[in-house]
């Protein structure tokens, strides 16, 4: 089910190619490695200037000197509840995300440790408020432009 999406029951590493992907993928990063990691910078870089007037929202920041290759742009907003407002994008046709649902100490596969919420306060707070918006190397400035105007209008 998709409430069990989220869900790890075990630790390891998906590491699962085939002679025919591990091909396609050679291909893929040298082309990624030059014009989609500049493509995703420039993306996230919009979304950070069009979201900066808001002082609710923290965006995602690199430090100086690096880059990110951007899997996701995941903006922390004020509570649960704006976030749930947010959310509503998605019947406008700007597809937001939570990807992180719950926190690691949450998983089954650390079910043992017997890890309490309140021993975990930041994380609780982030998991109820982090909100990803779309993020790909192929977005056009409009379409960045679109998602954060819409995000900010519920902001208000």
């Amino acid at each position: 089910s998709p409430a069990d999406k989220y869900d790890h029951h075990e630790t390891g590493v998906n590491s699962r190619l085939d002679t025919l992907q591990a091909a396609v993928l050679q291909v893929k990063l040298q082309a990624f490695a030059a014009s989609e990691l500049e493509a995703v910078n420039q993306v996230a870089e919009q979304y950070t200037k069009c979201l900066a007037s808001c002082g609710g929202i923290v965006t995602p920041a690199v430090p100086d000197g690096f880059v990110s290759s951007w899997a996701q742009y995941t903006v922390l907003l004020p509570d649960s509840g704006k976030r749930a407002e947010v959310q509503q994008l998605r019947e406008r046709g700007i597809p937001t995300m939570i990807y992180y649902p719950k926190g690691l100490h949450q998983q089954p596969v650390y079910r043992a440790m017997a890890a309490s919420d309140e021993r975990f306060p930041h994380t609780m707070e982030a998991v109820s408020r982090v909100l990803s918006l779309p993020m790909h190397p192929y977005m056009t400035a409009d379409c960045v432009r679109q998602a954060a105007e819409a995000l900010l209008r519920c902001m208000d």
